[in-house]
């Protein structure tokens, strides 16, 4: 079992990728709520009728939040095994990673489901379908729900399994490279746009990105982009001067990222098309990597706490949009209205419930991926010394 390297002490808080995650978290539940009205047909809720600008803003935010997400995910596991053995970053992936993923789809997962049944959708690992809509009550369909494995959903949580099992598929690898000493040597600033290439053969090569059903049987492309947006980002914490050249390059990767996403406007599900895709995802990283080191924050508690609460916002999010998205519709509000009356009160109110029903107590935090909670500091003066 390997050892964590030398130098593991932990090193100096960085606040533009906690930026970078609270604005992808906020980012990931729009996305959702313009899911709904989105030409993509695979969600648990739609609209009658597609609204172009939701589809729009809907492929940009998928292509970019989750290549953000990919890349900070293997920037940080780099981050943990520099300070924990393989084994203690085994047991860390388990229950920050598994064990929110397991219930979620046990405690969320009924909730979702019954939601699509009753639209009469059915999204299952054989793929999308429509059906009868469900004409029971929720009591009397949650019996079925765990009953009937063709139920059972991660929804949105197969961000959690992805992760977890590259993590564990790429452990060999990450494991040597944290133990590599960081060099902060110069790189060469067109290396900052060498991602492009590997990302565009692996997902024009092998027909990745669309479609897009994570269910992890007919998703290997993926699966792969997603493992290699992983890997850039470990990368990126063992040269610190990739890093900079990338952060360096922002702008231009910025504009990479712009013309490729017109590529992917114009192109569809094409080779043209998903060449575009690797444009776009690895242009957003880029550009999210220069803004967030421009305009850092300082450290301090508004931000420590809404970092801590990206994950259990994130996990618990997605419920709130679809009961929000299933009042709403009926009432027939422009869509433009109805997705900010959705996105701005899931936004409040899973931040709400992680605030009074998560972060105060230890077994919800356990479940959404948190650690213990840290003791209060004593506000009693020390005794004087005898």
């Amino acid at each position: 079992m390997s050892l964590p390297a030398p130098n593991a002490a932990r090193p100096a808080r960085r606040t533009d990728l906690d930026l970078i995650r609270i604005a992808v978290c906020a980012a990931v539940i729009l996305a959702h709520a313009l899911l709904i009205f989105a030409a993509e047909k695979r969600y648990h809720l739609k609209s009658a009728a597609p609204w172009l600008p939701a589809s729009i803003g809907y492929e940009f935010l998928r292509i970019s939040t989750m290549a953000i997400f990919f890349t900070l995910a293997g920037w940080a596991a780099i981050a943990s095994l520099r300070r924990r053995d393989a084994r203690h970053f085994l047991r860390e992936r388990v229950t920050r990673v598994l064990l929110p993923l397991v219930a979620g789809i046990l405690l969320l997962g009924p909730i979702i489901k019954y939601i699509e049944l009753r639209h009469g959708r059915d999204l299952t690992l054989t793929g999308f379908h429509l059906v009868a809509p469900l004409r029971v009550s929720f009591l009397t369909f949650l019996p079925r729900y765990y009953t009937r494995l063709n139920l059972l959903t991660w929804s949105h949580l197969w961000f959690l399994a992805y992760l977890f099992l590259i993590s564990l598929i790429l452990l060999p690898v990450l494991t040597r490279l944290a133990r590599l000493p960081a060099r902060p040597d110069a790189v060469a600033g067109w290396l900052a746009y060498a991602p492009v290439v590997p990302i565009a053969v692996l997902l024009a090569g092998f027909h990745g990105y669309w479609p897009f059903l994570p269910d992890l049987l007919t998703d290997w492309t993926n699966f792969g982009y997603f493992a290699l947006c992983f890997l850039l980002g470990a990368a990126m914490a063992t040269r610190p001067g990739f890093e900079d050249a990338v952060r360096r390059h922002a702008p231009g990767l910025a504009l990479l990222g712009a013309l490729g996403f017109a590529g992917v406007i114009a192109w569809g599900p094409s080779v043209p098309g998903r060449l575009a895709v690797a444009a776009t995802a690895w242009g957003s990283v880029g550009a999210a990597l220069g803004l967030a080191r421009r305009f850092a924050p300082r450290s301090g508690r508004l931000l420590a706490y809404l970092s801590e609460a990206t994950l259990p916002v994130y996990i618990i999010h997605h419920v709130i949009v679809l009961w929000i998205g299933e009042a709403l519709l009926p009432l027939g509000w422009p869509p433009l209205l109805t997705v900010l009356a959705i996105w701005l009160p899931a936004t409040a109110l899973s931040v709400a419930a992680y605030h009074w029903l998560i972060r105060p107590y230890p077994w919800p935090r356990l479940l959404t991926g948190m650690g213990p909670l840290a003791p209060a500091p004593s506000t009693r003066a020390p005794l004087a010394a005898k």
